[in-house]
């Protein structure tokens, strides 16, 4: 059988848009893209590519950022990527809310007046569904994604449905949105997560 044409045999010339997911092949090694799922929020074609990690938490809250702000305890930090571990990034649902937003894709949204959030979480606003955070984030140089591509590192979906993607979290997070490609990435979902079980 071969394992290339199973697990490959989907176009990797599509091009990824803003709001687009970059969705890490099954057995991709590096720590903080295996099993991840990216979405890309700038593309500059000089410069190249910007996007988030959707699927990754971690250990920390708004609390660890902000230790005297008891209500960010509540608030769980996902982390987007490798770079600059020091930028806090937002993604959320809630559109004009919060003055200073930017819709990606329709019902998703990055940034906003920090007050406003403040005020909304203070309140008690719901978060899980509505608001991630994230630390960090991930980039790619001037055609290096393309090449990545290109060694079928990532397939993507250029339509992804907002209504789940603030929600969940690992593995269950990337498997959804494996599903969500179609039939010829069924493959993906045969490959277990720890390669010792082949």
């Amino acid at each position: 059988m071969n394992l290339e044409k199973l697990l490959y045999d989907y176009n990797p010339d599509i091009e990824p848009e803003r709001g687009s997911l970059l969705i890490s092949e099954p057995m991709m090694e590096e720590e903080i893209f295996c099993r991840s799922v990216v979405m890309i929020l700038d593309i500059d074609r000089g410069r190249g590519h910007l996007g988030l990690v959707m699927n990754k938490p971690t250990r920390l809250t708004l609390r660890s950022l902000m230790p005297s702000w008891e209500s960010g305890g509540t608030v769980p930090l996902f982390c987007g990527g490798p770079v600059d571990n020091n930028r806090l990034f937002m993604l959320h649902t809630l559109g004009s809310m919060f003055e200073g937003s930017t819709e990606v894709i329709p019902g998703i949204y990055v940034g906003g007046r920090i007050e406003s959030i403040v005020d909304y979480i203070e309140a008690g606003g719901e978060i899980e569904g509505k608001i991630r955070f994230f630390l960090g984030y991930s980039g790619w140089s001037r055609n290096q994604l393309e090449e990545e591509k290109r060694s079928h590192s990532w397939a993507v979906d250029l339509h992804p449905d907002a209504s789940g993607l603030l929600t969940g979290e690992g593995n269950s997070y990337w498997r959804r949105e494996v599903g969500r490609l179609g039939e010829r990435y069924r493959s993906w979902l045969m490959v277990p997560q720890d390669p010792s079980y082949n």
